[in-house]
């Protein structure tokens, strides 16, 4: 996956994330009863959910670069016993 769809990705995500919370918040601005009674659960599902996307990239983030760097290193370990010398 390359740099650029990731990001839209994610972006997609965020967006989403971001769209839920701002309806369940509207909602309590306009008086919905069912949100009104539970305000605090409202405000923590619009934390959760915004938060949960961000974790999640910066979990996937960091499990690419672990990736990466393993095969870098894998890449090179052959590299370097090659330049030992054979039957010294």
């Amino acid at each position: 996956m390359s740099v650029s769809s990731w990001l839209q990705t994610r972006a997609v995500e965020l967006g989403a994330a971001l769209c839920t919370a701002a309806i369940l918040i509207a909602g309590l601005a306009i008086g919905v009863p069912f949100l009104r009674a539970r305000i605090p659960e409202t405000f923590l599902y619009c934390f959760c959910c915004v938060s949960a996307v961000v974790i999640r990239a910066v979990l996937d983030l960091a499990v690419r670069s672990i990736v990466l760097a393993a095969r870098s290193v894998r890449l090179a370990l052959p590299v370097a016993t090659r330049l030992k010398p054979s039957g010294a």
